[in-house]
């Protein structure tokens, strides 16, 4: 068993001057418990391989839409988080074990890493990229959502200008935001860095607790959420109200078959005087609809001129407008521990440190239930990755099956006798 030691005793290695409003600490990392740290691995694994999976599906040729572009960058920053989250974590646990220090008032339980400050220049630039790439992936669903916004509001307008070269304009700002940003945090953080007694890393800090970088990302995830959560109600609403009847306007394909309601008489305000003569041998015949029957109409033509029901293109909308919503649901619950470590951070309620050493503990995991959610609820809502899926499984088993034989076939030729083969 490791002893527990007072963790103020290891600031004795950091001294620096840089004034009263700062203090030098020695840079320690918290690892979570061994059950946990061994997880992350696992499930880092697990979601990386599916959701490359997913990325070789989506962006193939005649699969690219504006929402699968979406969703496959979605996935790709989903990855990187998953693949550079737990490193620093599973290096400490790993290779580090005899340094730790067992925490006092972690309730998963825990340990303390003191770092060197060979390890910590390392490690606190892969932990800040991982930051970034998952708000790379706040800013993707947060596109996603309002992508289906305006194509549930405004239809037409969608498919006439936001095709897949608008959508991926529209990624690109948001990328080297989250990018520079994130670079800047690493140069500025790493120069807090400097090695103290015994090989120690040391880093300054104000005297409050609060770190304004990490901080500030933290809020705005908070407030693009709220935006999300707001996007989501909407959807169900708009879902719920429009039911079957969600309208999407074929207009390249229909545009031919559409009546021209100038032309068409029994569409024209001005029944009367743009009706044909009728011979007197006709007007009194059952089959000529009289002109109140016309004006009936004329409601009823004009709303099938203007939106042609296309089944297809229909339940299309409607299952990417659900895929929209679980993704958005599992989100916001996947966040939920950033948002308490946010809250004990801020400095609005009283610190607590087993708060922040929970949240420390399972925030990781719970991004990883996250991305690997967003797998089934892609198997469940798209046919074409469950029949890419299963056509890929067969062809493994085949391959399998076929070397198998192979293998048998060739032991019996070699087994055999030569004159047994004469």
């Amino acid at each position: 068993m490791l002893s527990n030691i007072s963790n103020q005793s290891y600031d004795l290695n950091c001294e620096c001057n840089y004034g009263n409003d700062y203090i030098c600490e020695q840079s320690e990392l918290f690892i979570p418990s061994a059950w946990i740290t061994i997880t992350q691995p696992c499930l880092t694994v697990e979601c990386a391989v599916v959701n490359i999976f997913i990325i070789t599906i989506l962006l193939r040729p005649k699969n690219r839409t504006p929402s699968t572009i979406l969703l496959s960058s979605l996935a790709a920053s989903d990855c990187l988080t998953t693949i550079l989250a737990p490193i620093p974590y599973l290096i400490g646990y790993t290779f580090n074990f005899n340094n730790l220090i067992i925490a006092e008032n972690s309730i998963l339980g825990g340990w303390i890493w003191p770092q060197l400050y060979s390890n910590c220049i390392i490690l606190t630039p892969l932990s800040l990229t991982s930051s970034g790439f998952h708000m790379m992936s706040v800013c993707f669903t947060f596109m996603l959502n309002i992508q289906k916004v305006i194509a549930l509001q405004f239809p037409l307008w969608t498919m006439k200008y936001i095709g897949n070269k608008a959508t991926f304009l529209a990624i690109c700002p948001f990328v080297l935001i989250v990018l520079g940003f994130n670079t800047w945090r690493t140069i500025t953080g790493n120069g807090h860095f400097f090695e103290g007694k015994n090989g120690v890393c040391c880093i300054v800090k104000y005297k409050s607790h609060i770190n304004g970088s990490l901080l500030f990302m933290n809020m705005c995830l908070m407030i693009i959420t709220l935006v999300i959560i707001l996007c989501t109600i909407y959807i169900c609403w708009k879902l719920r109200t429009l039911g079957k009847n969600i309208q999407i306007p074929n207009v390249r394909k229909n545009s031919k078959k559409i009546p021209n309601v100038g032309e068409n008489s029994l569409t024209t305000p001005n029944t009367r005087v743009n009706t044909p003569k009728i011979p007197n041998a006709e007007k009194n015949s059952p089959k000529t609809p009289s002109v109140r029957e016309n004006s009936r109409t004329i409601p009823n033509a004009k709303r099938n001129s203007m939106k042609i029901q296309n089944p297809k293109a229909q339940a299309k909308i409607r299952r990417s407008a659900f895929i929209v919503i679980f993704i958005s649901v599992v989100f916001i619950l996947s966040e939920v521990l950033n948002y308490l470590w946010t809250i004990n951070q801020s400095g609005l309620l009283p610190f607590s440190h087993s708060l922040d050493q929970l949240c420390d503990s399972l925030m990781i995991l719970s991004w990883q239930f996250g991305f690997s959610v967003n797998f089934i609820v892609y198997f469940i809502m798209s046919a074409k990755l469950r029949k890419t899926l299963q056509a890929f499984l067969v062809k493994i088993f085949r391959c399998n099956k076929r070397k198998k034989d192979e293998n048998i076939f060739s032991n019996t030729i070699t087994s055999t006798p030569n004159s047994a083969i004469i």
